[in-house]
């Protein structure tokens, strides 16, 4: 008698080495962008992250790891937030998957999307926001879907089969990133990653003193320095122009006449020529090196300077 065939195993070696790399980077990513007290809890594919912020405030969150870049590498990018609905049914599910998390002590879900060696998204939700995005990212593809603005896309994006998925982005049509837009337009949505690099300076500063006669430089500063809490107000930036403009550089600095590159992830700034309140477009942006940065918001020929970057960006654009 014929052995029936064996169905095709779901994990494979790779992704699970690969899964293993990125909770494994997770913990010195949040440290680096100055997070504090991080704990790295795990238990299966399991895994709490603990940490406070710069501002001083404390979360934790449940991770959820993204689809690999593979076929379409920086295409796409989503998480399941479940593998399977209950009963059949969506609000059933996506109720039990938001109010199993309270009593674990969890406040948000951290949304990870890796490629290489580089955090690309790291989406922290709040989980009172979770049944809000879920809903609104599946009413936005159905009516996308309806009216043929996603090529012969039938299914809609929330709804991968029996799987609730979220999505960080999806370039794969004109319009499809409307998708994603539920996501991180919702109050209280975060995108860590964008923490990694500055993308702007608020204050000149001079290191200068050993010029200075009379200074007891042993007077200057303090050991055992004080911490207190800011409370910071930003412009928001769409993540989506941001990785344009660093895909659209090739990791070279684009004042003219610089070109500075170097081997790592995070080099280059994305400088806003007009302004970030002004304008967050591809063609009001070009990457910068950090000294480059620097001239464009504090040199005295930075009024000539942004003129001939925004030439640049018009041009590439």
């Amino acid at each position: 008698m014929e052995s029936s065939p064996q169905k095709r195993a779901f994990r494979t070696v790779e992704s699970i080495e690969a899964e293993k790399v990125t909770r494994g980077m997770l913990k010195p990513f949040l440290e680096g962008i100055g997070f504090s007290s991080v704990s790295d809890v795990r238990k299966g594919h399991s895994q709490l992250l603990s940490a406070t912020t710069p501002e001083g405030k404390t979360f934790t969150a449940r991770v959820r790891l993204c689809w690999r870049w593979e076929s379409q590498p920086e295409k796409y990018s989503a998480a399941q937030l479940r593998a399977r609905l209950s009963d059949g049914d969506w609000d059933k599910t996506i109720a039990e998957i938001v109010d199993r998390e309270a009593p674990q002590g969890v406040t948000h879900s951290l949304l990870i999307q890796r490629y290489e060696s580089a955090i690309k998204f790291a989406a922290l939700i709040p989980v009172n926001a979770i049944t809000g995005i879920i809903n609104g990212q599946r009413n936005v593809s159905a009516k996308l879907i309806a009216e043929g603005k996603l090529g012969r896309l039938k299914k809609n994006h929330a709804v991968n089969g029996d799987s609730p998925t979220m999505w960080l982005m999806d370039d794969r049509y004109d319009e499809a990133y409307k998708v994603a837009d539920v996501l991180w337009k919702w109050p209280g949505v975060e995108d860590l990653a964008q923490q990694q690099v500055s993308d702007g300076y608020e204050i000149a500063t001079n290191d200068t003193f050993s010029d200075l006669p009379g200074i007891d430089l042993s007077l200057l500063g303090r050991d055992e320095t004080l911490r207190f809490q800011v409370t910071i107000s930003r412009a928001a930036r769409d993540p989506k122009v941001r990785k344009a403009v660093i895909d659209r550089c090739g990791a070279r600095c684009e004042r003219p006449g610089c070109g500075a590159s170097r081997p790592y992830t995070g080099f280059l700034d994305v400088h806003h020529i007009l302004g970030v309140e002004v304008s967050d477009r591809v063609s009001n942006c070009v990457a910068l090196c950090p000294n480059c940065h620097r001239d464009a918001h504090f040199s005295v020929d930075r009024d000539s300077l942004n003129d001939s970057l925004l030439l640049v960006a018009q041009h590439r654009h």
